[in-house]
């Protein structure tokens, strides 16, 4: 804006209470307070969002800040009856796991790539210190998994609740697990 025409909008602005005080035909528009609540109203009213899906989100960006997939390993006998991280005794006959960064008291879903098989289990204790390891199952869970005789060591781990949260339900379909059963159905053959 070159400099006259902005001296003349400042002049202007200067004199418009003095004009509207000389002038009772002249007023200036009333201030817009309520031009929120106006557009609101004629806004539609957007859905709620689904809890468990917003959950199974925060879970998600959570999994991606920390290394939840990988190989499993399994507590030796040695560490029956110690301590772990958060306090607890750890038994060798109980499902818990120990992972280096997930907060304890962490509830997640692992599945043995091998075997096909889920557990849910708390983790409650750090660990693994082995780099090529992204989680530490107590023997009971290894074996269940298959894990401690598996060739194949892989599990996939799904956050499924974090400290103070009931865990998920175990019928909440995830977004990957429909995608799947989607991709199978167009994909069998037609009678």
């Amino acid at each position: 804006m070159d400099k006259g025409a902005s001296i003349f909008l400042a002049g202007l602005l200067l004199l418009a209470p003095t004009l509207s005080a000389k002038d009772p035909d002249f007023a200036l528009p009333p201030p817009l307070t309520d031009c929120y609540e106006h557009a609101s109203a004629a806004a539609p009213a957007m859905a709620e969002p689904d809890p468990f899906l917003q959950r199974m989100l925060r879970y998600a960006n959570l999994a991606v800040k920390h290394r939840v997939n990988g190989l499993a390993s399994y507590y030796s006998t040695f560490f029956d009856g110690r301590k772990t991280a958060n306090g607890e005794i750890y038994r060798n006959g109980k499902y818990s796991a120990a992972h280096l960064t997930l907060p304890l008291g962490t509830w997640v879903e692992v599945r043995a790539r091998a075997t096909g098989r889920k557990l849910r289990l708390r983790v409650n204790d750090r660990g693994p210190y082995a780099k090529k390891f992204c989680l530490d199952l107590s023997q009971a869970a290894a074996h269940f998994l298959g894990v401690d005789v598996a060739r194949d060591r892989h599990v996939d781990v799904r956050i499924i609740a974090l400290p103070g949260e009931e865990p998920l339900p175990e019928d909440v379909q995830w977004p990957d697990e429909t995608e799947q059963q989607v991709a199978t159905a167009s994909v069998s053959p037609r009678s």
